[in-house]
Order: C-alpha cells, then structure tokens, then sequence
C-alpha cells in the first residue's frame, strides 16, 4: 500500500494552491493586478475612499457604497486571476492531472492521508478551509499535488516508513529558515519591534516553504516568538555592534 505521507507534506495547502497557481501560470498578469493594487492596507484604501466621498457630499450610505466600491475595484484584478487558477486547479484534479491528499477521519498519532478520489472534486469544496466534501465523504487538511504522477520525483524512489512524534512536527526550522531569508533581502529592522516582523514571517513561509503540517495563518504569536528572538536578539549582541 503506498505511503502518502511525503507526498501529502511535500504538496501545497488547499488555501494556498491558487496563489501558487496564478504566480507561476499567470507570472506578467499578477506582477500586473499585484501593481495595480498596491501595498496599502485595506483599512487605509477604505479610510482614503470614504474621506474623498464624504468631501464631495455623499450621505452616509452612498459613502459605504463607495468605499466597499473602491475596495472591491482594486482587488478584482487579483481576486479574477485566483479565480480562474481554481477553476483550473479543479478541471486538473478532476482529469488526475493533480491529485489532492487529505485525512478522511480525525487526525491521530496513526491516522495518515490519503489520496482523494478525482470525483470528489466535483463536490463542496472549502479552499480557505482545506476541506473537500462529496457525498458522505468528507476530506480535511487537504493539500494538492501540483504534479504529474508520472514525473512526480518522489514516487520515483522508495518510500520510508516514517517514525510516529509525540504531537506535530515542529514549525521552528520554517520560522529560523523565514528569518534568514528576510534578514538576507533587508526585511529584518533590529531598530523595529519583533512582533512587527511576524506577518513577514508567515507570509515568507506561506510562499516558500511547502514542507510544513498546519497552515502558516495559524501559527501563534507566541510560537514564532519562540524561535524568532533569539536570532532577533543575536542582531543587537554587543558582538554585532
């Protein structure tokens, strides 16, 4: 019986795929749509949006109308290329082009993935949630393989059994491994708190690091801080001033 396990870890979250998809297929349209929208929060597009309304007489109503407006109009380009990259991802796993891997029961200590069936994609699928449900099956953690089987590196060579942890694997070589990719491009500011630096940290480890067992959004504050100060601190050692 084949071990899904590497397979499952070394794929993409459900909630990532898109992203993933669209930068690579899609490469000039996003670096385009990702241009148009700029690196401003949303809360400040809506406060810009709503102040110039309110300066050119609209009520209360027609100014909501128009920030959300003005929300969604500097989103769609992106928000369209991620659509049309899901709609591609599931026409893949439907023909086997990809596969999904996912838990069909509870997580334990023994349970491990398995491989979706292609017809289940044509059922609810939940991409924020890395769920899948079809039928009386349902599918969590799922993670798509965005691959060919026959030029899928790792069915090529054999698979090892792999020792049961105690709980899950732990997420501090991503966190270190995000670090130094930040410190290296000049995205670390010793002068900055290190709290400020954690949306860098998930963000990196979203894009670029697809070996990880629970999607990077929901690695707490005080886990990153774990592994992230003392190489924070290390900067502002006497040794390095």
């Amino acid at each position: 019986m084949t071990d899904y396990i590497e397979l499952w870890k070394r794929s993409h979250w459900l909630c990532n795929s898109a992203k993933t998809y669209a930068t690579h297929f899609f490469k000039d349209e996003w670096q385009a749509a990702v241009d148009y929208r700029g690196d401003q929060p949303w809360m400040k597009i809506l406060e810009k949006s709503a102040h110039e309304a309110r300066a050119s007489g609209k009520d209360t109503i027609d100014t909501i109308q128009h920030t959300l407006g003005a929300l969604y109009e500097i989103n769609k380009p992106q928000a369209d290329l991620l659509e049309r990259a899901r709609q591609q991802i599931t026409n893949y796993l439907l023909d086997g082009t990809y596969r999904g891997f996912g838990f069909d029961r509870p997580r334990t200590l023994d349970t491990g993935p398995v491989l979706i069936p292609a017809e289940c994609w044509k059922g609810a699928v939940s991409w924020a949630g890395n769920e899948v449900q079809f039928q009386s099956l349902k599918f969590n953690e799922v993670r798509v393989r965005m691959m060919r089987e026959h030029l899928d590196p790792i069915l090529k060579k054999p698979f090892e059994v792999p020792v049961a942890k105690a709980g899950r694997p732990t997420v501090g070589p991503a966190i270190e491994a995000a670090f130094h990719a930040l410190l290296k491009i000049g995205e670390i500011d010793p002068s900055a708190s290190q709290k400020s630096h954690y949306p860098k940290v998930r963000k990196w480890i979203e894009s670029d690091y697809a070996d990880l067992n629970i999607p990077p959004a929901s690695i707490s504050d005080k886990t990153i801080h774990k592994f992230f100060s003392p190489l924070f601190k290390s900067l502002t050692a006497p040794s390095n001033l």
